[in-house]
């Protein structure tokens, strides 16, 4: 049985200038920046959701 080969394709013999670890550390940092601004979307979207379903449980018990 013969070893498998790695496919050629348009993309061999290119060398990149970063790794997976450069990669992951720039998402952590992005997400860093941008985390607080979706955080402030998220709660735009569920606190009212929250408001409704406290309101309705006090109105409920009557």
């Amino acid at each position: 049985m013969t070893e498998p080969t790695a496919p050629v394709g348009i993309f061999s013999g290119v060398t990149l200038p970063f790794t997976p670890a450069d990669l992951v550390s720039s998402g952590n940092e992005l997400l860093g920046l941008v985390g607080a601004f979706v955080l402030l979307g998220m709660a735009f979207v569920f606190v009212p959701k929250i408001i409704r379903v406290i309101r309705s449980s006090f109105g409920s018990s009557k």
